[in-house]
């Protein structure tokens, strides 16, 4: 964790230049505060976010109309906390803590926010204790607000009580229309959802569901239930060398929508799903976003590498996972490109529970390979 300052310096100074340097680190400092180290005393991961239980993802996003001068990441704040009631605590103070860095027409709607994480936690008392993930946290900064945070996205666990999604589609019509199209379907369950703020203090919401016993017909399927075609992206992995066994895997399907927009459907391969190694899963990543990414999508990949270099020191860094949106009607329309820091020593084995498995699920590996 302590090299992943050096990275957001590194990385904002490419993408985005004309940011405040001072505030994206005084905004990590804070959605990040209370790490004490990647294993708790039980010798279990603090996080969900990283396989190696470093609480911190960075991505760059590409596609057709897409800007990729965007500083994205995710993080958690309280990892240090081993009990889900405390660790829920003080992340709920977090995120009133980051909506003040939204500027002033966003910060209308960050009570939403707030409301978004009661109602997934109704009662925090009924969750099992030692439950590592109830949120975290996705920070966005653009060059237009170079002094604040451009976007604010809360994650939340659905995983600890199969009524969350239900609740969450009962108050916000958004996440009933996202539900739709896995009703029926048994291969997905909820995993995690999420509510975003974005620059002008509109909303956006996500759900993400993880795959079990799935294939290919099954995916497509899924696909075509909001008008897409998975049979590109299929394609491509086969090009690749992945094949088809990929989707037998355990990957992630994230249905999302903007304001009065419909439901888009995207796939995220995890490096575990895939079979990959680092230098595999970083040139699958390389092919699909400069296939795919647009225009600036070599940059952003650049951007990526030269900040992992330069942060260095006892941390390498590893692509953990791809993301593909898939477009109405057929096609790849974006492509997102995760990374994350990867401890050298190898970790202490994990006890393979649902919690801990939330995000990423990638393979960890100590390779010193970028996007």
């Amino acid at each position: 964790m302590e090299s992943v300052p050096a990275f957001l310096d590194a990385l904002a100074r490419r993408l985005v230049p004309a940011c405040d340097p001072a505030v994206v680190q005084a905004v990590f400092a804070r959605a990040s505060a209370g790490y004490a180290g990647p294993r708790g005393r039980d010798g279990h991961r603090v996080t969900a976010i990283t396989p190696s239980g470093v609480p911190f993802e960075a991505s760059v996003t590409g596609g057709a109309g897409r800007s990729s001068a965007v500083l994205r990441y995710v993080t958690e704040a309280a990892t240090a906390l081993p009990f889900f009631r405390p660790r829920l605590a003080a992340q709920r103070a977090a995120v009133d803590d980051l909506a003040a860095w939204l500027p002033g027409q966003a910060r209308s709607a960050a009570p939403g926010l707030r409301a978004f994480v009661d109602a997934l936690f109704p009662d925090p008392a009924l969750v099992p204790a030692r439950t590592r993930f109830a949120t975290a946290f996705g920070i966005v900064h653009r060059p237009e607000v170079p002094d604040a945070v451009a976007g604010l996205k809360v994650y939340g666990n659905l995983a600890v009580d199969r009524a969350a999604l239900a609740r969450l589609a009962a108050r916000w019509p958004p996440f009933a229309a996202l539900a739709d199209p896995v009703d029926g379907l048994t291969f997905v369950v909820p995993h995690f959802a999420t509510v975003e703020v974005d620059v002008s203090g509109r909303l956006a919401h996500k759900v993400y569901f993880r795959t079990r016993r799935a294939n290919g017909a099954a995916i497509a399927l899924l696909a075509r239930r909001v008008g897409a075609d998975v049979g590109e992206l299929a394609g491509e992995l086969d090009r690749a060398g992945v094949g088809s066994t990929v989707w037998r895997g355990r990957i992630y399907v994230c249905c999302g929508a903007a304001p009065s927009a419909e439901p888009e459907i995207s796939v995220h391969l995890p490096a575990r799903a895939l079979g990959l190694p680092a230098d595999g899963m970083a040139s699958l990543a390389r092919r699909l976003a400069t296939a795919h990414g647009g225009r600036g999508a070599p940059a952003a990949l650049a951007a990526l590498e030269a900040a992992a270099e330069r942060s260095g020191g006892a941390t390498a860094w590893a692509t953990t996972v791809v993301g593909v949106g898939l477009l109405a009607g057929g096609g790849i329309g974006k492509v997102n490109v995760y990374v994350a820091p990867v401890a050298l020593a190898s970790p202490a084995a994990d006890s393979g529970g649902e919690q801990s498995q939330a995000f990423s699920n990638s393979a960890w590996t100590g390779s010193r390979v970028t996007a």
